[in-house]
């Protein structure tokens, strides 16, 4: 196999989140290439080519991203009534029921917090796209 066959197939298996002592077994199968040597290889074609692994992965972290932050913001939504209303009842008894309020208190964390994650996510995964200036 070539050098360009070989950078080729890592940009490939890393785009697919593969194990990278399973790349470095693949890369020793299909060449020449001792255990060290493919991995300073992948190591190279990494940083030679992390905006272009950045693009093959970004359409499934997106995906991931996108619905979690919608599953948080449900949440937020599904328990807005609770949140908003929460100062204006018994706060001992909002707090003790089994009813609504742990779970309630426990699903707007939830939310809040899948939604920040869901944020950071698809932030960080376009950002990767770009380079640094």
């Amino acid at each position: 196999m070539t050098n360009e066959e070989l950078s080729k197939l890592i940009i490939k298996e890393l785009s697919q989140h593969h194990n990278r002592n399973d790349i470095i077994s693949k890369i020793c199968d299909q060449s020449m290439l001792t255990w060290k040597e493919a991995d300073n290889l992948i190591t190279d074609v990494e940083s030679q080519n992390k905006r272009k692994i950045a693009a093959r992965q970004t359409p499934l972290l997106i995906f991931f991203s996108i619905g979690i932050f919608l599953a948080g913001i449900w949440l937020l939504v599904y328990n807005i009534q609770f949140i908003l209303s929460f100062p204006h009842r018994d706060l001992l008894g909002q707090i003790l029921s089994a009813e609504s309020g742990y779970y309630r208190i426990i699903q707007s964390v939830t939310g809040l917090g899948m939604t920040v994650g869901g944020l950071y996510g698809m932030w960080k995964t376009i950002a990767a796209l770009f380079p640094d200036s």
